[in-house]
């Protein structure tokens, strides 16, 4: 008898644990399915995936930061606060969260919420620039330029650090030392983006600004059109149109600033229709 109960003691034993072992195995693989999914850009298929993870597991951080990132895409910054609000309650020390969770702010303009999340995922790791990058752009719109081109200038030295700098950060750095009024230092760092990057519009588009900054009208203008064929990235023709139509004007070419002004007109009376 005492050996009949010990048996069904440890039978009872087992059933209570094997549920959490099956569930976690479960999420780990639901989430592994919807990071692949992720990856093939079937965001449909993988948020359905997270649904089961999560269903498994409500507390796998790796599951709700995906689904944050695909719902942040999405611009379905519900979803995404509450699963980052999850994640971070879930592990406060998850760095990734923690920046998303910063970035989630930020795109709200809630910029004291932002810092302290962004400050967070930094110290969590010191070796990913998205970090300082975004504590950069956050300080810039509280009209510190001084600590954004100090985080910023952090992120470029971290990814060059780690092999080469890439071209968002470069130019977003950029952008912040013309702000503030670095024109020297914004053309060594143009200079070293257009060396890694000499098929960027985005480069040139910026090479013309500092250009008209600096009293270079004919340069700028020259970069403009350098980069007006180019393949589009974040900057667009109508951006480039009208670095040009400024351009012209001060170097004293009225046909080509109107020819240009023409353009803007046109694009904008398409978007309008």
């Amino acid at each position: 008898m005492t050996h009949w109960l010990l048996a069904a003691c440890a039978l009872l034993l087992a059933n209570t644990a094997h549920p959490q072992t099956m569930d976690a195995a479960r999420a780990r693989q639901a989430y592994e399915s919807a990071n692949t999914l992720f990856e093939q850009h079937r965001l449909p298929q993988s948020m359905a995936a997270l649904e089961e993870a999560l269903a498994a597991d409500p507390k796998n951080v790796p599951a709700l930061t995906l689904r944050a990132k695909i719902a942040i895409g999405a611009n379905r910054l519900d979803i995404a606060g509450q699963s980052l609000e999850r994640a971070v309650a879930a592990d406060p020390s998850a760095w990734y969260a923690r920046f998303l969770f910063g970035f989630w702010y930020y795109l709200r303009d809630d910029w004291s919420h932002a810092i302290a999340e962004l400050s967070a995922a930094r110290k969590l790791n010191p070796r990913d620039a998205r970090a300082p990058l975004y504590l950069g752009m956050t300080h810039e719109r509280l009209g510190d330029l001084r600590q954004a081109v100090a985080f910023s200038e952090e992120a470029v030295r971290i990814e060059s650090a780690a092999g080469k700098p890439d071209s968002p950060t470069l130019l977003a750095h950029s952008r912040l030392l013309l702000q503030s009024g670095r024109l020297a230092d914004c053309s060594k760092v143009l200079d070293t983006a257009r060396l890694l990057y000499p098929a960027s519009r985005d480069v040139r588009y910026e090479i013309g600004r500092l250009l008209l900054k600096k009293g270079d009208a004919v340069g700028a203008a020259a970069a403009g059109e350098e980069a007006l064929p180019m393949a589009g990235e974040d900057v667009t023709d109508l951006q480039i149109h009208y670095l040009l139509v400024r351009a012209y004007e001060a170097a004293g070419n009225d046909r080509l600033a109107a020819a240009h002004a023409a353009a803007i007109r046109a694009a904008e009376a398409q978007s309008a229709k």
